[in-house]
C-alpha cells in the first residue's frame, strides 16, 4: 500500500463529490452578498468582511470535508482492510493527514481568489498579507482540528459523535471560553494562554479576521505536529 495512491484516491472522491463544490458555493455566497452591496448600495464594508463571510460556512464546511476522508472509511468499514500491518497503518495514517492538509488548500486558494476578485468587483482593496494569509491559515485551520478528529478517530469510531463533537468545537466551545475570559477573578496567565496558546479557542475565531500573532502560529503548529504523533502511536496499537 502506498501513500500517493491512497491520497490520489481520496483526492479523486473530494473533487468528483458534489458536497465539495456545494460547499465552496456555500462560502463563497455571504462573501459576494457583502460585494454586491459595497458595489450596488455603497456598503459600509472592508476587505476583511469579504474573508470573514467566507469563513462563515468555511470553517465548517472545510473541517467536515477534510474529515469525510476517514469518516466514510469507518462508516463503510474498509479501513479494516487497510489495517492488516502496522506498517499499512502508519501509511494509511500519514495520507490522511495528507488529504487534511491538501483540502485546507483547496479551501484556501478558493478563499484567497474569491477575495481578490469579489474585492476588484466591489472596489475594495486586498492587502498583499492576505494573498498568503488566507491559504497558509486554512491549511493549518484543517490540519489542526483534521488531525484532532483522525486522532480522535482511532480511539472512538461513532461517525456521527464525531462529526457533533467537530461542529460543538468549532461553534460552541469557542463562545464557552469566551464567557471564561470575561470573568473577572480569572488569573492573567490563563487568560493569555487561552488567547494566544490554545488553538480549540483562538483557531476558529481568527480564520475569517487572519489576525494571527507569532504565538499563534507557534501553538498551532505545535500542537499539530503533538496530535500527529499520539495518532501515529495510537493506530499501530487500534485493534480493528
Amino acid at each position: 500500500m502506498r501513500i500517493s495512491k491512497l491520497v490520489s484516491y481520496d483526492l479523486k472522491n473530494i473533487m468528483t463529490s458534489w458536497l465539495t463544490y456545494f460547499s465552496i458555493v456555500l462560502c463563497v455566497l455571504p462573501a459576494f452578498g457583502i460585494a454586491y452591496s459595497v458595489a450596488n448600495f455603497k456598503g459600509p464594508f472592508e476587505v476583511i468582511q469579504l474573508t470573514y463571510f467566507f469563513a462563515f460556512f468555511g470553517s465548517l464546511l472545510v473541517v467536515i470535508t477534510a474529515m469525510l476522508s476517514f469518516t466514510k472509511d469507518l462508516s463503510q468499514n474498509t479501513v479494516t482492510l487497510l489495517m492488516n500491518e502496522k506498517s499499512s497503518r502508519l501509511k494509511y495514517f500519514i495520507s490522511k493527514v495528507i488529504t487534511i492538509g491538501i483540502v485546507g488548500l483547496i479551501f484556501g486558494i478558493t478563499g484567497t481568489l474569491s477575495t481578490y476578485f469579489l474585492a476588484e468587483y466591489a472596489g475594495l482593496e486586498m492587502s498583499s498579507e492576505l494573498f498568503w494569509q488566507i491559504t497558509v491559515h486554512y491549511i493549518l485551520y484543517a490540519l489542526f482540528y483534521g488531525t484532532l478528529f483522525l486522532t480522535i478517530s482511532t480511539f472512538y469510531t461513532n461517525v456521527l459523535a464525531l462529526f457533533i463533537i467537530a461542529i460543538l468545537s468549532i461553534v460552541l466551545l469557542p463562545t464557552l471560553l469566551d464567557g471564561l475570559l470575561m470573568w473577572s477573578e480569572l488569573p492573567e496567565s490563563i487568560g493569555t494562554f487561552i488567547t494566544d496558546w490554545l488553538p480549540l479557542y483562538f483557531i476558529s475565531e481568527t480564520v475569517g479576521s487572519h489576525n494571527w500573532n507569532t504565538e499563534h502560529y507557534i501553538s498551532t503548529v505545535i500542537t499539530i505536529i503533538l496530535i500527529i504523533v499520539i495518532g501515529l502511536i495510537r493506530i499501530q496499537k487500534r485493534d480493528y
